[in-house]
């Protein structure tokens, strides 16, 4: 793992973090940190440290809004057959569900689909347009997919079924001859709704359809739940519109009246706890995923539509027995990936990752792509090949736009989509070599030396003696915390360690140091291996830390995570 780079946010002007501590009725060091995240009004500040469901943007700024919304009034005034088309993801799962629950409860003759990752693999497809058919739909509308369907849309067309698109990807050289499309991303650039994730452009769809047929909006926020788990499960940035509609469906999930979120909490261990980001990202989204990886996401989507308590434990349950399968499947095919870069990939001249293998799973290749960038620093792809064809999941790091990498090497793949950060394509076996050989040219010619250190963004150098109640108060409003928003981290200049450092359950690195009159505790989570640096270390050290109240045994004290530490 290469060395971390420390960057410090630029301090804002001492004036102007004065004249808003004052305006706002914040102290100076929360002051800092709203200017650092360019909220520099009363206004803004407000938006973001106290939003209100009022402070969302209107649906109809979303263009193609109103011709969507017109078809589906007119489907289900005709009693036509609808479907829903979804993704195997839990962003597109979540979407599937909230859509099918708000068509339903409108009247609509509606079925939802998600495509069988193993057999048709991502978006529209023609096997799934086929299954519409026989079901007699007359109009489909895609879901967290679409938007680069456009040989798919022209196939549903002949079979006379029309096509409504609700994406939230990245658009190809040619728009799809949809019927009607909305995306944020043909949306003007810097427009408030720039980076839904597709849960909340179905949401977005959802309120507009309410407004044009007079329905209460208000019944809509018992989905803010589905909204929660698929935006935070899409790591979207968690800024603006994103982060309102997940604070406050961060909160519906611990009310939640869906038997299936309700049961799915029960089986991770969540109920009667507080909810937040990394609870979905690291225990909720990897059991509603786990369907998906494997198989049939259908099943996810029954979890969170049903309202049997029995269908929905058993759901539930089963989930739990596939995620366990899942993470066997990711240990062997992460063992598998490294013992291959160690033959085949040369770590200090390569600027990229390409791997491939007959054996991987499909279903999992995205969540080892995903190791290895966090281990290598580096844009990853993984290949699961199946005779004459292989299907890629690839990760990236943030001076690498995974898109752009896939578009400089269409002409070799079958078809690919994704964001910057997350792609998918599928390529001939043939082909492998040449676009493996490609692909890390276009890595060669767009990263420098610097784009391939990985960096630790510091917000402030603060005191960990100055940390008051009042203060993890305020700082607990900057929560929901994701992209763009993560939570604060300070530096804590040459402490000195008050306790032997030692191991703590899986590797995680424990000592104490004092701050001024105070001894805190600091925990790093993961950082077992960096012990040996500590050991016998009689200097001081300067501490990358997040500050936080962890509750134990129903007592409550101050504790410092450790981010990263430098020997002085």
């Amino acid at each position: 793992m290469s060395p971390l780079r420390w960057e410090y946010t630029a301090e804002p002007d001492g004036e102007r973090v004065a004249v808003l501590a004052d305006a706002c009725s914040v102290s100076l060091p929360i002051a800092r940190l709203l200017l650092s995240r360019k909220l520099d009004t009363p206004d803004k500040v407000r938006r973001f440290l106290d939003p209100t469901l009022d402070d969302l943007t209107d649906p109809f700024e979303i263009a193609g809004m109103d011709g969507v919304v017109d078809r589906i009034a007119i489907a289900l005034r005709e009693r036509e057959r609808m479907l829903v088309y979804g993704d195997y993801d839990v962003d597109g799962i979540t979407s599937t569900a909230l859509m099918y629950q708000v068509l339903n409860r409108l009247g609509a003759e509606v079925d939802y689909y998600i495509p069988n990752r193993l057999i048709e693999g991502y978006g529209l497809s023609p096997d799934g347009i086929d299954q519409a058919v026989t079901r007699g739909i007359r109009l489909i509308l895609t879901v967290d997919c679409g938007i680069t369907a456009v040989d798919e849309i022209e196939y549903a067309r002949r079979k006379g079924i029309e096509v409504l698109v609700a994406d939230h990807h990245e658009r190809g050289t040619i728009l799809p001859d949809a019927i009607g499309i909305i995306n944020p991303k043909l949306n003007p650039n810097g427009s408030p709704v720039d980076h839904l994730a597709a849960v909340g452009v179905a949401f977005k769809l959802a309120q507009a359809l309410y407004r044009r047929l007079g329905q209460d909006e208000s019944d809509l926020y018992e989905h803010l739940d589905l909204v929660a788990l698929g935006t935070s499960a899409d790591i979207v940035p968690l800024i603006g519109e994103n982060r309102i509609l997940t604070r406050f469906g961060l909160t519906q999930i611990e009310r939640t009246g869906k038997p299936g979120l309700k049961s799915l909490c029960f089986v991770a261990g969540l109920i009667g706890r507080s909810m937040s980001t990394g609870q979905i990202l690291f225990v909720l989204a990897p059991r509603i995923n786990a369907a998906g990886r494997l198989g049939d996401a259908q099943a996810a989507v029954r979890l969170l539509s049903t309202r049997d308590d029995n269908v929905a434990g058993q759901i539930a349950h089963r989930l739990e027995e596939d995620n366990r399968k899942r993470k066997t499947l990711d240990e062997q095919t992460l063992k598998h990936a490294l013992l291959q870069i160690e033959q085949t990939v040369d770590l200090n001249r390569d600027r990229a990752i390409v791997l491939a293998s007959a054996g991987w799973h499909q279903g999992v290749i995205g969540i080892v792509a995903s190791r290895l960038v966090e281990r290598f620093h580096l844009p990853t792809v993984m290949i699961a090949i199946e005779d004459l064809e292989g299907r890629a999941s690839a990760r990236s790091i943030p001076a690498f736009d995974l898109y752009d990498a896939f578009r400089a090497c269409e002409d070799l793949l079958l078809r690919y989509g994704g964001h910057k950060y997350a792609a998918g394509m599928s390529i001939s076996r043939e082909r492998i070599p040449a676009f493996a050989e490609r692909f890390k040219r276009v890595a060669a010619e767009r990263l420098m030396g610097e784009d391939l250190i990985p960096t630790l963004s510091i917000d402030a150098r603060l005191d960990p003696a100055d940390l008051s109640e009042e203060f993890m108060d305020s700082l607990e409003q900057f929560a929901p915390f994701g992209p763009q928003n993560m939570r604060p981290i300070f530096v804590a200049p040459s402490l000195e360690m008050t306790e032997t450092p030692h191991i703590v359950g899986r590797s995680h690195l424990k000592f104490r140091a004092r701050a001024g009159n105070r001894s805190l505790e600091c925990i790093g989570f993961g950082m077992g291996e960096r012990i040996s640096e500590l050991r016998g270390h009689t200097g001081r050290i300067d501490l990358a830390y997040i500050p936080e109240r962890n509750e134990w045994r129903g007592e409550r004290r101050l504790q410092l995570r450790v981010r990263d530490f430098q020997l002085v």
